[in-house]
């Protein structure tokens, strides 16, 4: 593991209109249409993990994945977000959630894996003691990792949130040091938000998962990973999350999952959904 000093994921083009508004200037109002908080204070060296108060009105539920769908530079331009060799976008896990006073996170920066750790602080959040792997990338996603672990080593203020209750699910943008604006989208697995389950309804099974996801077609192009039941069964094509999974090209695996009916799934979605529980093998090159 590479070690960072202290410190410490695109949007769709029809990037919703009250979020263009609202990152028109870093001097950001309340936008009571949409339930968001905001402040525009700035983060000191003086804040500290833990301290302050929280980051919006809801508690610690547990852990949370985290998508960064949004760039935008202090001088009004958007960074290009990248994508990993199998479509996997830049995701933060919060062990505790990021309501939590502090916790572990880790994650995808761009190209390499990275933990570390993170807290409260009086206007937003901090990430400390960052280390990452060391996998060399294509230019344009190294360039990308070191600008976002750059901005990682300073606090960021939350400058805006919007509750889970909304229809688009939880978000909230951080304002970097450089002034630059963060916007990230809770996501379940990496894929988006699911429909509320009931815990009790699922079941436990053993799927083998591919070393290489393929290309595939549901309501568009996408990347499909390819999953059998047992070891000399045929490939089948899955073509959701697997929520928990951080699925890395070139290295097949054998999982324990947790299988799950959704109950009047959108037209674009499955009707089952896989919450991994354990990562019983995993080997390269399949």
């Amino acid at each position: 593991m590479q070690k960072f000093q202290r410190s410490s994921p695109r949007l769709p083009a029809r990037f919703p209109a009250r979020f263009s508004a609202m990152l028109a200037s870093a001097a950001i109002a309340p936008l009571a249409a949409v339930a968001f908080l905001s402040a525009c204070t700035t983060t000191t060296t003086a804040d500290t993990p833990g301290a302050g108060a929280s980051l919006s009105q809801t508690q610690s539920d547990g852990p949370q994945r985290w998508e960064l769908v949004r760039w935008q530079q202090a001088d009004g331009g958007l960074r290009e977000l990248p994508r990993g060799d199998s479509g996997q976008p830049v995701i933060f896990e919060f062990n505790s959630g990021i309501d939590a006073a502090q916790g572990t996170v880790s994650g995808n920066s761009g190209c390499n894996r990275f933990t570390g750790s993170y807290g409260k602080t009086s206007t937003g959040i901090r990430f400390d003691k960052i280390a990452g792997t060391r996998m060399a990338c294509p230019g344009d996603r190294m360039a990308f990792e070191s600008a976002l672990l750059r901005a990682m080593q300073s606090p960021l203020t939350t400058v805006a949130s919007q509750p889970s209750a909304a229809p688009q699910g939880r978000q909230i943008i951080w304002k970097t040091a450089d002034g630059d604006l963060l916007q990230f989208a809770e996501r379940e697995g990496v894929g988006r938000r699911g429909a509320k389950i009931d815990a009790a309804s699922g079941t436990e099974k053993i799927v083998y998962i591919d070393s290489q996801r393929v290309e595939c077609t549901g309501v568009g192009r996408m990347q499909c990973y390819r999953w059998r039941e047992t070891e000399d069964a045929p490939w089948k094509l899955w073509y959701g999350p697997i929520e928990g999974l951080d699925f890395e090209q070139g290295v097949a695996y054998k999982l324990r999952v947790r299988e799950y009916q959704v109950p009047n799934p959108p037209a674009d979605a499955s009707s089952i959904r896989w919450q991994l529980l354990k990562v019983e093998e995993r080997r390269r090159g399949g």
